[in-house]
């Protein structure tokens, strides 16, 4: 630019080459027009005795060579004050498009800085409504204890993010079950079809695709194993012990004293339709005006409203057939954007294992963020 500056300069304050010219010319008859009247006197060969005074004959004689310099002068300082003018014109010009170039920027700027901070406020306010969606999650823990000679039958209410452990357990639980009936099915097959009674109580056979006479027999063992009495009765498994007693961990099923296999669609279904499209809103962001970085940032403020259980579940609803949108060709949120980046292998089921599953092993074939020395996908690879 300053470079342009000086060019621009020396054009106008410089002498060109024809300038020099006229210039020289000019300088050259005025001083030609003092000698001139010696010269065309003494040596011409036309008489100018008889021209009148001195004085005139003088005049006569140098005027002509004063009025070209003067001339050649005039028209020199025109043409300078022409490409002055010029200069200033095109100075001008560069100076409106360079702020129009400004002001294009500006509102630009100003425009990505509304659009940004239309963004921040919806995804805020999915955030308060996922909140929302989880306080009104509840459960009806059933209690009984003896007051005098009679039995005294209550219900606690549960709500919000602690009814998640009880929900954990019960699909804990529904896969166990689920497994010993499909005892040659893969553990896809047998999480698919246990959370299909979790999600829709014994109403899953009207959902089902197929209807395979093992699917069929699988929900009426369901709908059999519904009623609370056969389930609950001081703690003992009646009906359910001889499809458990092999698997270790079912004393937590005594504290699951709530209408088990009834289904949570009416809680979760909204929930995860929420979860999700929260999520899609911000990966699928302009990358030109929301970096990958930055959604990361969004996703993380999310991702820390979720308990580990909660995660959990979210991957068990992945695992089956019902949120296979959470994690495929197209959208990789598990994985380059780690919406369950703190579960471990000890809250899974030990049919699923994270570092088998997600190729922990090898490298690494998700998104990592720029500059970031440990972009891990799970915590615990950073213990």
């Amino acid at each position: 630019m300053t470079e342009q500056k000086d060019k621009d300069k020396k054009e106008v304050y410089g002498l060109s080459k024809m300038s020099k010219w006229i210039l020289g010319i000019s300088f050259f008859a005025l001083a030609f027009s003092f000698i001139a009247p010696s010269i065309l006197t003494k040596f011409s060969i036309i008489d100018f005795t008889g021209t009148g005074e001195i004085g005139d004959t003088l005049g006569g004689i140098m005027n002509p060579f004063i009025a070209l310099g003067g001339a050649l002068l005039t028209y020199l300082a025109f043409y300078m004050q022409f490409k002055a003018n010029k200069l200033q014109r095109e100075q001008f010009e560069v100076q409106i498009e360079n702020e129009k170039k400004q002001f294009r920027e500006e509102i630009k700027e100003q425009n990505e800085q509304f659009l940004k901070s239309q963004f921040e406020n919806q995804f805020y306010e999915m955030i308060r409504l996922h909140k929302e969606n989880v306080s009104e999650i509840s459960i009806n823990l059933k209690s009984s204890y003896f007051s005098g000679s009679q039995t005294v039958h209550s219900d606690d209410k549960i709500s919000g993010r602690e009814v998640f452990k009880y929900l954990l357990e019960e699909i804990n639980l529904l896969y166990w079950i689920t497994k010993e009936f499909y005892k040659k099915e893969s553990p896809d097959y047998v999480m698919n079809m246990s959370y299909g009674i979790f999600f829709h109580g014994n109403k899953f056979d009207e959902k089902l695709e197929s209807q395979k006479s093992d699917d069929n027999n699988y929900v009426n063992l369901i709908n059999s194993l519904i009623d609370i009495n056969i389930w609950h009765s001081h703690g003992n498994y009646k009906g359910l012990k001889h499809i458990v007693k092999r698997h270790s961990g079912f004393e937590k099923a005594k504290e699951l004293d709530f209408s088990l296999f009834k289904g949570h669609s009416a809680h979760l279904a909204h929930y995860y339709r929420h979860l999700y499209q929260t999520v899609k809103f911000v990966a699928y962001q302009d990358e030109t005006k929301i970096s990958y970085s930055e959604k990361r940032k969004y996703l993380r403020i999310l991702r820390a409203q979720l308990s580990n259980q909660e995660q959990t579940l979210l991957f068990y609803n992945w695992k089956s057939k019902f949120g296979h949108n959470w994690e495929n060709q197209t959208n990789k949120f598990f994985t380059d954007y780690r919406m369950i980046h703190n579960i471990y292998n000890d809250l899974l089921i030990k049919d699923f294992n994270l570092i088998k599953l997600f190729k922990l092993m090898g490298e690494p074939y998700y998104r990592i963020e720029p500059n970031r020395e440990n972009d891990t996908l799970f915590e615990f690879q950073d213990w």
